[in-house]
This record gives structure tokens, C-alpha cells and sequence, in this order.
């Protein structure tokens, strides 16, 4: 699907919101026990997939599904990890995560590495969401930072892109522009489901 001939940005944008207020309420409102348990079963369905590869995978913030315990079966089974950093000018960039090494939250009040070192390659993405659709579109919290970045993505020798969420975030559709990315898989609970190719 992509973004409709007449459609306004900021019809657009209206519509996006529409989808990610009540998504974001749902995620809020699972219950801890449920959250803590669909995260340990995401982590591993996806962890399996990914044995000994170069992974930028996101520090959970919020409501988002914690990606922590995703972390620590990656660094189990020998992955090389890379995490998000915004630059100065708020572009985002992929640095090592090194275990142990301290983080510093930058100004949205995310945990960083305070050194950046670049990946060569990455061989899969992880990405935050806040929604998704059965055809592989991710809706982000609307600032377009994963979108610019996957963009431009070549060096890193076309990733493989998977969200990672609650299964609840799955919606009927995600309104897209030509610009958004979309995802080759999603991880959640309930396994890894892949998408058909664009």
C-alpha cells in the first residue's frame, strides 16, 4: 500500500496518528507478568535465527517490548551487536555495543555508547515499532529516523530487516509513503513470521 493520489502530508499524517495512539495505549496496558514473558519468547524464537551475525538491535524504551533479554541470547550465541546513536545534526548511525562499557542517554533519553564504532556490515536490523501490518509495513513513533537511515542502507550489504513487538501491535494497515521501509520479518511471541517481497 502506499500513500493515495490526493493524499496530504498532513492527511497522512493524521491517519498515522490514528493508528498509533491506540497502539501505544494497548502496549501500556499489558499487564508486566505478560510483557515480561512475550519478551523472553520473542527474544528466543528470533535469537535462533541469528547465531554468530553482526546485529543492530535497539535498547527499549518505555512501553516498547524489552529488548534486553534479545540481547543477552545474541551476545550468547557470538553475535557482533550494534545499537543505535543520533549524531549531532540527528542523523542516526549504528555503534558497537560492547558488554560492560557504560551508556549515556542522549537528548530523546535513550541509552547510547558514548564512542562511536561503525559496523563494516551488519547482517540484520532490529527495529523498534509501534504498529505493523500483515504486509510487512512498520509504523515508527513519526520521526523517520529508521527509514532515512535503511535508505542507505548498501554498505551494510541490504540487511535483513525484522521489527520486533508485542504480537497485540498488529493492525488491519499501516498508512505508507513511498519513502517507508518495509520489513522482511517481525518477531514476536508467537514466532517469526517473514513477508512476501516488495
Amino acid at each position: 500500500m502506499t500513500a493515495q493520489a490526493g493524499d496530504t502530508t498532513s492527511s497522512l499524517a493524521r491517519r498515522k496518528a490514528a493508528v498509533r495512539l491506540p497502539v501505544r495505549t494497548l502496549r501500556q496496558l499489558l499487564p508486566l507478568a505478560q510483557r515480561k514473558r512475550a519478551a523472553g519468547q520473542a527474544a528466543r524464537h528470533l535469537a535462533s535465527r541469528l547465531r554468530g551475525c553482526s546485529v543492530a538491535v535497539y535498547l527499549s524504551l518505555g512501553e516498547e517490548i524489552d529488548t534486553a533479554p534479545l540481547v543477552r541470547r545474541l551476545r550468547r550465541l557470538g553475535c557482533a551487536l550494534y545499537v543505535p546513536k543520533v549524531g549531532a545534526r540527528g542523523q542516526l548511525r549504528f555503534t558497537r555495543l560492547v558488554a560492560g562499557a557504560a551508556l549515556r542517554r542522549n537528548r530523546y533519553g535513550i541509552r547510547e555508547p558514548a564512542v562511536l564504532r561503525r559496523p563494516s556490515r551488519l547482517d540484520a536490523i532490529v527495529l523498534p515499532l509501534v504498529a505493523f501490518d500483515g504486509a510487512g509495513h512498520r509504523l515508527g513513533m513519526g520521526g523517520g529516523y529508521y527509514d532515512r537511515l535503511l535508505g542507505r542502507a548498501r554498505p551494510y550489504r541490504k540487511p535483513w530487516r525484522v521489527g520486533f513487538a508485542f504480537a497485540a501491535q498488529e493492525v488491519a494497515a499501516v498508512p505508507v509513503e513511498a519513502h517507508d521501509v518495509r520489513l522482511h520479518a517481525i518477531a514476536t511471541e508467537r514466532g517469526v513470521r517473514r513477508f512476501r517481497p516488495a
